[in-house]
């Protein structure tokens, strides 16, 4: 995306933290099954979770962020090693994405830390518990600024007790998948580094 965040919102000096949204695209192989990576957890709601490492020709992985076609995120060797030498961030805060020659091409990024819940300052609305699981899917949306650009809030309580890597407890859509959300000094030097990367800002609810 060629758009400094920035030129999208006036006040970003006000976030928190932030949301991951990179706009690069990593496909995997065209030749593997559907659900390849993931298995059903659950048969009433349909709850699955990634049991496989996922799999990309190297070709498709140049860029330094990009999100995958699981709707998770991934980031070359180079950006990894940086982040664990610069933040509280560790190897096991991502899993490896290696080719079919088994060579490891990317890294997925995959946070252990899951936030508090807040999806009481912001529009996200539970649905009723899978009666089997006891899962539970929000829908909603997200607020959006004058140049309509989505945002969310955060509570104090989740913002006192998240990491640098995070995934919310809640999840959304039909893959069950959470938000991934980073500190704000980890956004300062992603943004620096990288200054036409998007993410979506999280304010603090007052």
């Amino acid at each position: 995306m060629g758009i400094l965040m920035e030129q999208l919102y006036e006040d970003l000096e006000e976030a928190k933290a932030f949301e991951l949204s990179f706009t690069n695209f990593v496909y995997d192989y065209d030749d593997l099954p559907g659900g390849f990576y993931d298995s059903v957890v659950c048969e009433k709601c349909g709850r699955i979770a990634q049991t496989k490492d996922y799999m990309a020709p190297k070709a498709n992985c140049r860029k330094p962020s990009g999100i995958l076609a699981n709707y998770t995120f991934g980031v070359s060797q180079e950006l990894r090693d940086e982040l664990i030498a610069r933040f509280d961030v560790t190897e096991e805060d991502f899993r490896p994405i290696r080719s079919k020659a088994n060579e490891v091409v990317y890294y997925q990024i995959a946070p252990r830390h899951v936030m508090l819940p807040f999806y009481q300052v912001n529009k996200w609305t539970p649905k009723q518990p899978c009666p089997q699981c006891g899962t539970v899917l929000f829908e909603g949306d997200d607020f959006e600024n004058e140049k309509g650009e989505p945002f969310s809030y955060i509570s104090q309580e989740a913002l006192d007790e998240m990491q640098d890597f995070n995934v919310t407890r809640e999840l959304f859509s039909r893959f069950f998948c959470p938000k991934y959300i980073i500190s704000r000094r980890v956004y300062d030097f992603l943004v620096e580094k990288y200054p036409r990367t998007h993410y979506f800002p999280l304010y603090l609810k007052k």
